[in-house]
């Protein structure tokens, strides 16, 4: 149990770093990442949602505010905080355009760690409030 958290802290400490080789050492070949953004299917592409992310917003960071483990599986209640400074995909697949602006954003995250690497996480966060903070229109969904 102690050592599937101590991967998804090592994970962290990479994401918040914004070090793909670290990254990609804590994850499977095969991992799966779901976000409200879309699904990686691989470690590639999971590292190509990343540097995306890295891009918008390039003082991104993650805290952890609780975590409960079982097993192999871990839940984290994150804070992301990081300013809006390149673009960024929206779910739908339009592209905004920097705000400038600062989020910090409650978010749940979800790992199933085997073999100490990361096969599967998904990241939850509120898209509206995401869109308020950066000042966004909702997308049109008709």
């Amino acid at each position: 149990m102690g050592n599937a958290m101590a991967r998804v802290d090592r994970f962290f400490e990479a994401v918040n770093a914004q070090d793909l080789d670290a990254v990609a050492g804590c994850c499977a070949a095969d991992v799966f990442l779901r976000t409200p953004s879309g699904q990686a299917d691989d470690r590639d592409e999971a590292l190509y949602f990343h540097q995306v992310i890295w891009d918008a917003f390039p003082d991104q960071r993650f805290t952890i505010d609780k975590a409960i483990t079982q097993d192999t599986d871990v839940v984290v209640a994150v804070t992301i905080t990081g300013t809006h400074e390149g673009p960024l995909l929206l779910a739908g697949g339009s592209v905004m355009a920097p705000t400038g602006r600062r989020m910090s954003l409650s978010a749940c995250w979800t790992f199933c760690v085997e073999d100490d690497l990361i096969m599967s996480h998904q990241l939850y966060w509120d898209q509206l409030e995401l869109y308020a903070e950066l000042g966004i229109a909702l997308p049109d969904v008709s």
